[in-house]
């Protein structure tokens, strides 16, 4: 008799991995879609969320969902395709990448990172005097790739990075890493304990919390408030995880006092369907009786394009 499948609790990365869906590993317990990286797939809950269309029903859920919306299949044609392909075959969940157990911080710096200037000075359009600032905090370091290196800071102590290329990807290189980004971008592994944190800036008391997605939003929101803002902290989390929101906010309650001390919190994500979707939920949400602003830029997509158009010197 054959088994029946258990269209419910299929393990959804291996079932897309045996049938050669382009995802990848992006985290101990994350996968994203190659070419839709708004796509994620928690490995623990065992559910795909595309972000960026999330208002579809068919935007979340299991592989039924995942094959009715990427490959545009009616419910009965998705459930006949799991079947024909799990004929005879039982699929395990996959092994969760182990957390590092220390970090180590393992990058070659060059000593005059002239690629990196120019890249965030000239491409980028920030202000000569932020750049250098940040250099001089050890903040941001180029490596011999010509990478930029962000590096995340805990207690005064490099706790992770990410990496920004310089140089524009060739065709076999886009190809190699498959992305579609014109630029190469990493965020390398860390500790349990630290992989919800990310690249951050604070000045004064941290009685203002700025979000962002990558650090160099944050650069540029800095570049166009920097007249205006006093007591801020400024973090990227490299992406949209909510995680990383929640872990600094209690990092700051048990660190700075936010229960008697935090005055606003503001997101500034990108103006885009998945930044929109994040800002609603974050606007559900009241810490402490202060709600989430939303500060998404106006004008453009995200603030080093806002910053851009500026024309902030």
């Amino acid at each position: 008799m054959e088994e029946k499948i258990d269209l419910y609790n299929i393990p959804i990365v291996s079932y897309l991995l045996s049938i050669g869906e382009p995802i990848e590993p992006i985290s101990h317990n994350y996968y994203q879609h190659k070419v839709h990286n708004s796509l994620k797939i928690n490995i623990s809950k065992n559910y795909f969320v595309w972000n960026k269309i999330k208002n579809n029903p068919l935007a979340k859920g299991g592989v039924i969902q995942y094959l009715q919306i990427m490959h545009n299949l009616t419910q009965n044609e998705a459930i006949a395709k799991v079947v024909k392909d799990l004929k005879g075959i039982k699929l395990e969940k996959p092994k969760q990448k182990p957390y590092p157990k220390n970090f180590n911080y393992r990058q070659n710096e060059t000593d005059i990172p002239l690629n990196s200037l120019k890249f965030l000075v000239f491409n980028r359009k920030l202000p000569n005097h932020i750049v250098k600032k940040f250099f001089s905090l050890n903040l941001i370091q180029q490596n011999e790739r010509k990478e930029i290196i962000f590096k995340w800071y805990k207690n005064k102590q490099i706790v992770g990075f990410s990496r920004q290329g310089t140089v524009k990807l060739t065709n076999e290189e886009k190809e190699k890493y498959h992305t579609t980004r014109d630029y190469f971008k990493y965020v390398a592994p860390t500790t349990e304990e630290n992989t919800f944190w990310g690249f951050n800036y604070m000045e004064g008391e941290p009685e203002n919390v700025y979000f962002f997605e990558s650090p160099i939003d944050l650069l540029s929101y800095l570049a166009i408030n920097e007249k205006k803002l006093k007591n801020f902290w400024l973090i990227s989390i490299d992406g949209l995880a909510k995680e990383k929101v929640e872990a600094f906010i209690k990092y700051g309650t048990n660190n700075f006092d936010f229960e008697n001390k935090l005055k606003s919190l503001n997101i500034c994500f990108d103006n885009d369907e998945a930044g929109r979707n994040a800002m609603s939920y974050f606007e559900d949400l009241n810490i402490f009786n202060i709600n989430f602003t939303n500060q998404l830029p106006v004008n453009f997509k995200d603030w080093n394009e806002e910053l851009i158009n500026k024309g902030c010197k």
